[in-house]
């Protein structure tokens, strides 16, 4: 999941273009740090035979050097977690901003602080919720963001074959293969992960599902209008 394009490229921010072609470069480069860096960590510690799930960086660590490097390990484990939250917060806090400010969401996700300019009741939203992640353990968080990622390769997937059907002259070019057989088998497999992740995210998740389209059905009067957009600059972006 850690090779996802972030909020960044969808959330309608305005600070710049995003080169897509570049972007998807890096992400490939780091796709294939992310396999190296497996790989040496089945070499340093072979299965999956952990004392605690929770604390198996520990032990692949420890396995690796002394109780020095375990150390280092920690404290860097330490930092980056608090880095990577901290972008989370902050990038989801500019999704719901640029959502309630082109009226996806309401209006009062669309407001800044008038001081700081930026959308601190988001953050403070956001940061109240992901204060329920104290209760969890590894896995169960990392089921409930699974469930949506594997929720979003679903939707991707399907829309290929649905551009497909519709003639899409890009989708046609590329032929039964590539947009029905393809797309249709990654669908199956996302739809096997997902009915095996933890109860709890698929029935928090499968809720989430449904007051989402229940929200769709309102903005758009009973699905007989077209959803509300974010406007994107394909040319500055492409």
């Amino acid at each position: 999941m850690a090779t996802r394009r972030g909020p960044a490229p969808c959330c309608g921010g305005r600070e710049g273009a995003v080169n897509t072609v570049k972007l998807d470069r890096r992400l490939g480069l780091w796709s294939v740090v992310l396999f190296g860096l497996a790989y040496m960590a089945q070499l340093a510690h072979p299965g999956a035979d952990f004392a605690s799930a929770d604390a198996a960086g520990v032990e692949i660590a420890r396995a690796i050097g002394s109780d020095v490097f375990v150390t280092v390990f920690l404290i860097t484990l330490a930092v980056a977690q608090f880095t990577s939250g901290l972008a989370a917060q902050t990038s989801v806090g500019r999704l719901l901003y640029a959502m309630g400010r082109d009226r996806v969401l309401p209006a009062l996700f669309g407001r800044l602080h008038p001081r700081w300019l930026t959308p601190a009741s988001n953050l403070l939203l956001v940061g109240t919720i992901g204060l329920g992640a104290l209760a969890m353990d590894v896995a169960t968080s990392a089921s409930f963001i699974n469930f949506g990622a594997f929720l979003g390769f679903v939707a991707v997937n399907l829309s290929v074959i649905a551009l497909y059907l519709k003639g899409d002259r890009r989708m046609r070019a590329l032929g039964v293969l590539g947009c029905v057989v393809v797309p249709a088998s990654g669908t199956l497999c996302d739809v096997f992960l997902l009915w095996h992740l933890d109860r709890h995210a698929r029935m928090l998740g499968l809720g989430w599902l449904v007051l989402g389209v229940l929200w769709l059905g309102w903005q758009t009067r009973g699905f007989r209008h077209a959803p509300p957009g974010m406007p994107v600059d394909r040319d500055r972006a492409g």
